[in-house]
């Protein structure tokens, strides 16, 4: 009983600071994006650094960009959408889901959230019609709320062994001092 008990607590404990971290990373990964145009008015070598390091991960776009003072943000609308969606996703995860359940949601709900922006780029890109900011941005946060419904899960497996392990040495460790 009281290594069950103690397996229940590691993995209560592993699955709130999984979750803890990656909220936190997510909030200033957004910061990131945003701290570029605020740096650009009076620390251009940083906000230059920001912009750069964002381009690997988005096109950036300045007429596809939100800006701020006369700034584009670090990223496009749509990477805007998709992170700010995912912290909106992790921030309503616990009302939805246990930060301890296991099995993902079934793949339709993240090919259904994926659905709306692949709509948005390819009817824009073919010419049917032309995407907005707020196209681009609404279709980005539905799949980034979702993409969280499937990270979260993945994360929380990934450190639940090693936190495990590390429970476990330090049991021992103390077992075994004099």
């Amino acid at each position: 009983m009281p290594q069950e008990l103690d397996d229940n607590l590691i993995q209560r404990s592993n699955a709130a600071s999984v979750y803890a971290v990656l909220l936190i990373v997510a909030i200033g990964w957004l910061g990131l994006i945003v701290a570029a145009p605020l740096l650009s008015q009076r620390h251009e070598i940083l906000a230059l650094i920001l912009y750069r390091s964002f381009s690997t991960v988005c096109h950036q776009i300045p007429d596809r960009s939100f800006y701020l003072h006369g700034f584009p943000l670090s990223v496009c609308s749509r990477c805007t959408g998709v992170y700010v969606g995912f912290i909106v996703g992790l921030l309503m995860y616990p009302f939805v889901r246990s930060l301890r359940e296991r099995e993902l949601p079934d793949r339709r709900w993240l090919i259904l959230a994926a659905l709306p922006a692949l709509i948005d780029f390819g009817g824009g890109l073919i010419g049917l019609f032309t995407n907005t900011f707020f196209s681009r941005a609404a279709t980005g946060s539905v799949l980034g709320a979702v993409g969280a419904f499937y990270i979260l899960p993945g994360f929380v497996a990934t450190f639940r062994d090693f936190s495990t392990e590390i429970f476990l040495w330090r049991k021992w460790i103390t077992k075994s001092r004099p």
